[in-house]
């Protein structure tokens, strides 16, 4: 099982010995295989260069913070999240304490607070619908420019497609809830 490293809204760091550090950043309430495709390529990316791979990820769930309304169902629930996601070849899960600060963070303070807690963070790899920051005013190409600032290469991923659906976790909530299983499974590459 991968080690889940637990953090906060403070000022410790991470430094991982040293080693370069490459993440992918998102919820991952179903990994489907879009999410697989930002694994493998930090994975490849962390071997590579003698470095660390690693899932950031956030909990509670962000919408069930942010959300005033009901909150959207999760697809998996965090020990299926982390059971999922700990059959890939990462060094780490980071679990991020999702609050009501942590949701006011603007994108340029979130990607200075990212390269202040992990200061070897050399790599991000992200989908190009990412969305960061208050009110999720950020998006991938924000993170890219700011990554640059900061010496971080960003990789953007172009969304992927199944049998002319989009691949996304909002798709298959949205399959599921209209009780098309079979897609659903095959964008989440295993049966549910």
């Amino acid at each position: 099982m991968v080690e889940v490293i637990k953090t906060f809204l403070d000022d410790a760091a991470y430094d991982f010995s040293g080693k370069p550090l490459f993440m992918t950043i998102g919820t991952f309430d179903g990994v489907h295989i879009g999410h697989k495709k930002l694994i493998s390529s930090i994975i490849e990316q962390a071997r590579n260069n003698d470095g660390v791979a690693v899932i950031y990820t956030f909990l509670p769930y962000p919408t069930m913070v942010i959300t005033t309304a009901k909150p959207k169902p999760m697809i998996y629930n965090v020990e299926k999240k982390y059971e999922v996601l700990g059959s890939y070849a990462l060094d780490n899960i980071i679990e991020q304490k999702f609050d009501n600060q942590f949701s006011k963070i603007s994108p340029y303070n979130f990607i200075t607070f990212l390269k202040r807690k992990f200061p070897t963070l050399r790599g991000i790899s992200i989908g190009e619908d990412f969305k960061f920051g208050r009110n999720q005013f950020g998006d991938a190409k924000i993170l890219q420019g700011y990554g640059k600032h900061f010496g971080i290469e960003v990789e953007i991923m172009p969304l992927l497609v199944l049998k002319g659906k989009r691949v996304s976790s909002s798709h298959i909530r949205e399959l599921l809830k209209t009780g098309n299983v079979d897609l659903a499974s095959l964008m989440l590459d295993q049966k549910l």
